[in-house]
């Protein structure tokens, strides 16, 4: 059996190349929707016209998978940044190797020149005890908005004077920080532009206290496995989104955080003293997966909590709380409208069930919305005939249930 022939070029009436006749601008556009530089590069062989076009795509995506020794590689990010044309919207390097700190430091330095925005890392250096430095021309670099960094677990060490003179976005992932707490606020606090930070899988546990006080940061993401935890305080005028999740703080303390409108929190709780949560912000929209955080906090609270709170969502199993802390929660949020209680799949029959009893306990003449959901194909036993005043109801069953906003 014959192979197929490969498909021609397209060609027009004159028997030019479709595609390569092209303007220049739509061809590197195409390149630079390929997955990575190095097929971007075999794109040279096509044709005289393509052999350096990749250069010209302002973007360098290169993964270590392996493939090649270590010397070989280093000469090819050389190459691929020495080559380059245009300045830089983007570069992002995956190692999977180790590397000198030297080695990766004149990587950078060859992106900075080329005036790059974004800058994702992923590396880790040679020697287990040897810090990641963030390199002068980095810090410095006028050009650099968005910087995610995955180090594997070495450490960073961060500069000793302010920098960042445009950096909006920060992400920081497996990161073990060398300096102390101090150091770690002074350094947050100097990036000015701040907007967006993203601590995960991070080591805190060595900070005692870490305190983010970013003047116009919009966004802030924690996720942390550490159990050995640490206290953090969050002091941003201009949140407007918190996320925290994992094993975060033995104490958390929140202050000054006027803009927040929606705060999800998923976190192990190990302190003993909590302050006043969201205290008076009306526009504050929580969802709550950890209801034990919540009673917590509310516990540590010594005046209402959350006086002006309208919209909750609780995840718990069923047997891992009782009628009465919902009463509680409610006792603390007086103006509760919506409410939606997420039924995990450790159900079992030999908890106790929200009888007709209790839920007339916690609906009160405020509570317009309610929502059960549970994971275990289980029917909650619920009497709510005598809820009039109820504006929605809905009851959710299956192995995975959305969470939407209401």
């Amino acid at each position: 059996m014959k192979k197929p022939k490969p498909p021609k070029a397209l060609k027009c009436e004159d028997g030019v190349d479709l595609i390569s006749n092209m303007p220049e601008a739509i061809l590197v556009l195409i390149l630079s929707r390929l997955k990575s530089t190095k097929t971007a590069i075999r794109s040279s062989i096509l044709s005289r016209r393509w052999r350096n076009l990749w250069t010209a795509v302002p973007s360098v995506d290169i993964q270590d998978g392996g493939k090649l020794k270590k010397s070989k590689f280093k000469e090819f990010v050389y190459w691929v940044l020495a080559s380059k044309t245009v300045d830089l919207d983007s570069f992002r390097l995956c190692c999977d190797g180790y590397y000198n700190m030297s080695t990766v430091s004149r990587w950078i330095h060859m992106a900075v020149t080329r005036n790059v925005k974004q800058l994702d890392l992923t590396v880790c250096t040679k020697e287990n005890d040897e810090a990641f430095e963030l390199p002068h021309c980095l810090v410095t670099c006028s050009s650099l908005e968005i910087l995610k960094l995955n180090l594997g677990y070495c450490y960073l060490s961060l500069p000793k004077f302010k920098g960042f003179p445009a950096l909006r976005v920060l992400a920081l992932s497996d990161v073990d920080f060398l300096q102390d707490a101090n150091f770690v606020k002074d350094f947050l606090a100097s990036c000015h532009l701040l907007e967006d930070l993203t601590l995960s899988g991070c080591v805190l546990s060595k900070l005692g206290l870490l305190c983010i006080s970013c003047p116009k940061l919009k966004k802030l993401n924690i996720y942390s496995e550490d159990r050995r935890c640490c206290d953090i305080k969050i002091s941003c005028p201009k949140l407007v989104v918190l996320n925290l999740e994992g094993d975060i703080a033995c104490n958390l303390f929140f202050e000054r955080l006027d803009s927040l409108k929606q705060a999800m929190i998923d976190a192990t709780f190990e302190g003993n003293s909590v302050p006043v949560l969201f205290h008076g912000n009306s526009h504050v929209k929580p969802f709550w997966k950890n209801l034990y955080f919540l009673c917590k906090c509310i516990d540590g609270a010594c005046d209402l909590a959350l006086p002006n709170l309208k919209t909750a969502v609780l995840q718990r199993a069923m047997g891992a709380f009782s009628v009465d802390e919902l009463i509680q929660i409610h006792k603390y949020c007086p103006k509760l409208e919506n409410l939606k209680l997420i039924i995990t799949k450790d159900f079992n029959e030999k908890h106790e069930f929200l009888d007709e009893d209790g839920i007339r306990r916690i609906m009160t003449p405020d509570v317009k919305r309610v929502a059960f959901l549970e994971l275990n194909r289980e029917k909650p036993k619920l009497v709510m005939d005598w809820c009039e005043g109820i504006l929605y109801f809905s009851f959710t069953w299956g192995n995975q249930a959305g969470f939407s906003d209401y």
